[in-house]
């Protein structure tokens, strides 16, 4: 042992027996009930020291200092390792060590520790055991994979670390001897009556096999697969084994039969089944510091399998390749040609083996940085160049990593069939445009093989990014997935998590998040990056949920746990989402500004345009509004150099809305074409048509808005319901807006009511003032002025605000039709300081529009002329919204000037748009202003009569505009304004 403290027993005590348990001290050998187990030097000396002192208390400090002296150990290697002794005990002896929190480890045997120098022998003997034909005696099942173990020295902590040193061997050796037969543990041979199935720890927990399975090697059966490094840090020559490693991963892993298990998921879980564990290292060859060795040793039908390989530094990549097909044609015979030849030189498989571990740690700045070096030193190295794509995938940088992963499909050839297969669909993936494709990719893949974990969570990705939460979620729900390995099992409910996020449910976000925090806590070592993003998902559900009562400081806990892990580049993000949630102070724009540089420098482009993002929201809530403006086109403009076109539709969108209200409708128009080249889906279908609808409404093409609108809606049913009500509730608020200048009131009256059912405060005035509107028309005026007042009512809610002064336009409109002038006048002033600021000059020619017909309903038609001419000035002619009502205020204006003339060729020109453009409203308008006759190709009386009647629309006229002089009072023309 490594504690220097006498034990209990006598010198020449042998044996030690606690229930089924019993140790051999000499050989260092444990047999728990009929299955003998070997454990590595570490964990037998734990185990031998909670035999000495049961039932006594052993606090971590004292672990530390008696198990690893004078050595500075990680707190987690404790952890991992009375883990690992749990899992080599068994059922039920696992349950005899009793962790105390915050104290330490309890070991409570059942029955009192007893020490024999000879084993008695057990009351009844065992079943016979059939002899080896050879020999004579007992036959062994699974060998021990690390035979020599207890002849090893002392090694750091980690499990992995406990092969032994290489040996001076031939240049390329393969040996299968038997494994090394246990001495009797006493003379009657009971003891060795039943077949040990023997179970070794090197870092790890191998799970007990059954030597009577069938081979899963064979063909192209299940086989479960754990690759381990057995290496020393302290070893220079530890690169060659990195680089064994990975190209073995990358051939073993795309095999669609064979599932990978990490060191971390031997440890945690024994659901999995037997896997096949292969040990690798290598160091310098003895005798000879010129020359390196590499080694593979596992155990295969009860005999150790040895592959080695030793050669010069400048060979390591051809050892390398030459040893990989070796234990391919061990594990997976049929598998192991058909592959491309390992293409690269020794100072880049150096350089490899740093990238390697950036993306353990799943560090994807510095994976995409050291790979790039990688591949610029070996550029037909097809593996670096997949490894590079991901890792530029990660960071948003969708146009370089398609192009790596392309080249990297056509460097890796040749692969079997169904490894291009799920490297091409993995391609897809990788490209924003085509997730549907993608997608299809992945459900083939899926169908195909239903037991490979990381095609089912790729495709339920996909299903979630293309809409299909609901597919998404009933996939991963499956029963099976609880009989995965550890590693998949919290990805899968960490995937979860992030479907309830984007469905809007927090709780149940959290909740997913939470169970994937617990276990991975529980697990301790080798978890670290997995606890990090549960922490990190778990903050961002209580920000969705909590909004400025959540505890900002989880994010900074989430980034220091995925910091101490490794992986800065998702410390980097919980930074700023931390940054983004907490309410600003005066340092948080230099902050965020540290964060954007960091961002920058790494070419962490996804981060970098949520930074923009963030700090353009800042702006849009500080009033800056041509400065938020300014950051989504900055941040645009990285999407199109990123090619991440997902997030850059979604800005487009934002920056559409922004074109509207600023009245750059042919720049709208543009980004509306483009993005209907983009192929969007889900819910991104219904956002463009609503856009598509408002720039219709806006050029009065009122029919072809309510078209595309139904057809929305039709789309909408299609989608899952998470959201779907508040999507409804938008349709239906711009379908009103464009039934009422058709004349369907009726329609129209039914979409406001649904338009109201938006839980959003903004949206809590639109349909009250729509409502009032169709009322007025309707002729209520009555209902239209409660109504009305109650949407002043909602107003005084939303405070200064792009929305609220919208809401306030809405509402002067038609507060001037009621006469209350003054109180139009006030909203309408009170809006435009806002909107000047904004540029956003659709809003400020409405507000000009209003204040223009206020003073044409007061005469005072010298400011009526001057405003009309500033809003003309700020919109396209063919706004028609806006320029039917301008057009409507120079009639009455020419009128007002006894300009007859010109007030019927501007009625004639304008009635003939309104009836190309279905506006009934307009026409009704010019109805009760110009009498019968005058207006050229005029609706004949029956027609101007059947049009009131067939829609409802008895309060569509002037008569607000009724003039103040009496001159004009007098006018022939104007007689259909009087009472």
């Amino acid at each position: 042992m490594t504690d220097t403290r006498t034990p209990p027993w006598p010198p020449d005590s042998r044996y030690l027996r606690t229930g089924d348990l019993v140790i051999d001290l000499r050989y260092r050998r444990v047999c728990c009930g009929s299955v003998e187990v070997e454990l590595p030097q570490r964990l037998f000396d734990l185990l031998v020291l909670l035999m000495a002192e049961p039932h006594t208390l052993h606090g971590r400090a004292e672990l530390f200092a008696r198990l690893w002296p004078g050595l500075v150990v990680e707190d987690a290697n404790l952890s991992q390792n009375m883990w690992l002794l749990r899992k080599a005990l068994g059922e039920p002896r696992k349950a005899w060590i009793r962790t105390v929190a915050k104290g330490g480890y309890v070991f409570e045997p059942p029955e009192p520790v007893e020490w024999f120098a000879e084993l008695p022998a057990p009351a009844e003997p065992a079943p016979a055991v059939a002899a080896s034909a050879d020999t004579g005696d007992t036959v062994e099942s699974a060998g021990a994979l690390e035979a020599r173990l207890a002849e090893e020295p002392s090694a750091p902590a980690t499990a992995a670390a406990l092969e032994p040193e290489p040996t001076s061997e031939p240049a390329v050796r393969r040996s299968t001897s038997a494994v090394p037969r246990w001495k009797r543990w006493a003379r009657p041979l009971a003891w060795a009556a039943a077949v040990l199935a023997i179970v070794a720890i090197a870092g790890s927990l191998l799970w007990l096999r059954d030597s009577k399975s069938p081979p899963s090697s064979a063909g192209t059966l299940p086989l479960t697969v754990a690759l381990i490094e057995v290496e020393d840090r302290a070893n220079a020559a530890r690169w060659p084994v990195k680089l064994l490693r990975e190209w073995l991963r990358w051939k073993l892993g795309s095999l669609p039969e064979v599932t990978l298990l990490t060191e971390a998921d031997l440890a945690a879980d024994g659901e999995t089944s037997s896997p096949k564990v292969i040990f690798l290292s290598s160091g310098v060859a003895s005798g000879d510091a010129s020359q390196i060795l590499i080694r593979a040793r596992f155990h295969d039908e009860g005999q150790e399998q040895r592959l080695e390989v030793t050669g010069p530094i400048s060979q390591v990549p051809a050892m390398v390749d030459t040893l990989s097909q070796q234990v391919m044609a061990k594990l997976v015979p049929g598998r192991a040609d058909g592959w491309p030849a390992l293409n690269l030189a020794a100072p880049a498989a150096r350089r490899y083996a740093d990238a390697v571990e950036a993306i353990d740690r799943r560090d994807w700045i510095a994976a995409a940085a050291i790979s790039n070096e990688v591949v610029r030193q070996a550029p037909r190295f097809g593996l670096a160049r997949m490894q590079l794509a991901r890792a530029q995938s990660r960071l948003a940088q969708a146009t370089a990593a398609i192009e790596q992963m392309q080249i990297a499909i056509e460097s890796t050839k040749p692969v079997p069939a169904e490894v291009e297969e799920s490297m091409r669909a993995e391609a897809l993936a990788m490209d924003p445009r085509r997730h549907q494709q993608a997608r299809e990719a992945f459900a083939k893949l899926v169908a195909r093989y239903p037991a490979q974990s990381n095609y089912a969570l790729q495709y339920a990705h996909l299903l979630s990014q293309t809409g299909e939460l609901q597919q998404a979620l009933k996939m991963l729900s499956a029963p099976e997935w609880e009989r995965k390995p550890m590693g998949t099992r919290i990805a899968r409910l960490l995937q979860i998590s992030e479907i309830h996020q984007l469905m809007g449910d927090p709780e149940r976000m959290r909740e997913y998040a939470r169970s994937a925090e617990r276990i991975t806590r529980e697990a301790g070592a080798g978890w670290e990056l997995e606890h990090g993003n549960a922490l990190l998902m778990i903050a961002v559900a209580d920000t969705m949920q909590y909004k400025e009562r959540a505890d900002v400081g989880q994010y900074e806990q989430a980034a220091q746990r995925l910091e101490a892990a490794g992986n800065r580049t998702r410390a980097l993000f919980a930074r700023f989402l931390a940054e983004a949630t907490a309410a600003p102070d005066a340092a948080s724009a230099a902050r965020m500004q540290t964060l954007l540089a960091q961002a920058r420098a790494g070419g962490y482009r996804r981060l970098e345009i949520d930074i923009l993002a963030r700090a353009a929201g800042q702006h849009y809530k500080a009033g800056d509004w041509p400065g938020y403006r300014k950051l989504l086109e900055e941040a645009l403009m990285v999407t199109h150099d990123s090619g991440d076109v997902l997030i850059g539709n979604r800005l487009a969108m934002a920056l559409l809305v922004e074109d509207i209200v600023g009245a750059r409708f042919d720049s709208a128009a543009e980004r509306l074409r483009q993005l209907r080249k983009a192929g969007l889906q889900g819910r991104w279908v219904v956002d463009l048509a609503h856009f598509e609808a408002a720039l219709s409404s806006i050029h009065g093409r009122y029919a072809y808005a309510v078209a595309v609108l139904d057809g929305a809606e039709r789309e909408l049913a299609k989608l899952p319901d998470g959201g779907a009500g508040e999507l409804r509730a938008r349709i239906a608020c711009l379908r009103a807006e464009a039934r009422l200048p058709l004349g369907d009131l009726q329609a129209a009256r039914s979409d406001w009511l649904r338009c109201g059912a938006s839980e959003q405060q903004s949206n809590q005035v639109s349909p009250l003032v729509g409502r009032a509107r169709t009322e007025w028309l309707g002729g209520d005026e009555q209902a239209a002025t409660e109504l009305l007042r109650h949407a002043q009512t909602e107003l005084a809610k939303l405070g200064d605000s792009p929305e609220g002064s919208e809401a306030a336009i809405e509402i002067a409109t038609l507060l001037t039709r009621t006469g209350a002038l003054a109180e139009s006048d006030r909203l309408y002033q009170r809006a435009l300081p806002l909107m000047r600021t904004a540029q956003y000059q659709w809003l400020v020619a409405s507000a000009e529009t209003g204040l223009a017909e206020n003073a044409a309903a007061r005469g005072d038609w010298a400011a009526s002329r001057r405003l009309v001419a500033d809003a003309r000035s700020k919109i396209p002619a063919d706004a028609w919204p806006l320029t039917s009502r301008l057009d409507l205020l120079d009639i009455v204006a020419a009128l007002a000037g006894d300009d007859k003339q010109r007030a019927t060729a501007l009625a004639s020109a304008l009635h003939a748009k309104a009836q190309r453009s279905g506006d009934r409203v307009t026409q009704m308008e010019l109805h009760s202003l110009m009498p019968h006759g005058v207006v050229a190709a005029d609706c004949s009386r029956n027609h101007r009569d059947s049009m009131t009647a067939s829609t409802g629309m008895r309060g569509a006229g002037l008569l607000w505009l009724k003039p103040k002089s009496q001159v004009l009072a007098a006018e022939p023309a104007l007689e259909t304004l009087s009472p």
